[in-house]
């Protein structure tokens, strides 16, 4: 009796604090969801690696590259205000629906990966057979979802800076695929094949920067119905550290002179 009248008074405490809640710090925040990609040092950094053959040799050799953290950066777009915010070289770039943010900006994350050799790094030839690519980046949070359904486009943007405007936030990719991730993911490295964006850039004449887009798939909009029915990305999740033995350790800026909005031609080889 003493137990049932104990648990009787414990309910009606609950519920009375329940109702004394309403403000903003009781609110349970959902949404699309918010995903951040480490991009601080060259431990951490955004790393493709792409296998590859030239012929008429048949000696595999791998190449492993850094992202270039000058080209790196994302864009916010404030829907109420209808403005658009660019951070460049963040140490980690954001992608999805800031929900604590009363008017729900989306971030669009845009990472750079030179291949020929301009940021210090390793080098694919213009002539090269792609055999694998792999993208592996570094989750550093995933907020607001449990679950993110997302996009990685391949696309193109000027190095010399992401536009303050439509144009590289809503770009046409040159591919795409869907992938999802998870908030198990915070903390670990995700690896994603994207062998096919790696093979598309070859065709001649050949990019001479792998750049890619990461956005959240709300599965409603103009989005949604733009695209076709959707290729799902291979990804796995790998905890370990990543090694350094084959890799670079320098990620300076390119040397060659930076491309404008204008003139993306003069990015082909």
């Amino acid at each position: 009796m003493k137990r049932m009248l104990l648990l009787g008074m414990a309910l009606i405490l609950t519920f009375s604090l329940a109702g004394c809640g309403g403000g903003d710090d009781d609110r349970i925040v959902v949404g699309p969801g918010l995903v951040g990609i480490d991009d601080s040092s060259n431990d951490t950094a955004p790393l493709l690696t792409v296998t590859y053959v030239v012929p008429p040799s048949v000696v595999l050799v791998t190449a492993n590259i850094l992202s270039d953290l000058a080209s790196d950066g994302d864009i916010e777009f404030d829907p109420v205000l209808n403005t658009f915010f660019v951070t460049t070289g963040p140490p980690v770039v954001l992608f999805g629906e800031d929900s604590l943010n009363g008017n729900l900006p989306e971030f669009r994350a845009f990472l750079t990966f030179p291949l020929d050799g301009s940021t210090n790094q390793d080098i694919v030839p213009g002539d090269a057979l792609i055999v694998s690519a792999t993208l592996e980046v570094l989750v550093d949070q995933v907020s607001f979802a449990p679950i993110v359904p997302s996009f990685i486009d391949m696309v193109e943007y000027p190095v010399a800076g992401l536009s303050l405007s439509a144009a590289d936030f809503n770009s046409v990719p040159l591919d795409f695929r869907t992938l999802e991730f998870f908030s198990s993911d915070q903390g670990q490295f995700v690896q994603i094949d994207v062998t096919p964006f790696m093979q598309l850039a070859q065709v001649p004449p050949a990019l001479l920067d792998f750049q890619v887009r990461f956005l959240v798939d709300t599965g409603v909009g103009p989005l949604a119905l733009s695209r076709p029915a959707p290729k799902a990305a291979v990804r796995t999740v790998r905890p370990a550290a990543r090694a350094q033995d084959n890799m670079s350790m320098s990620r300076r800026s390119p040397s060659r002179s930076a491309s404008t909005p204008v003139d993306k031609a003069s990015r082909h080889r």
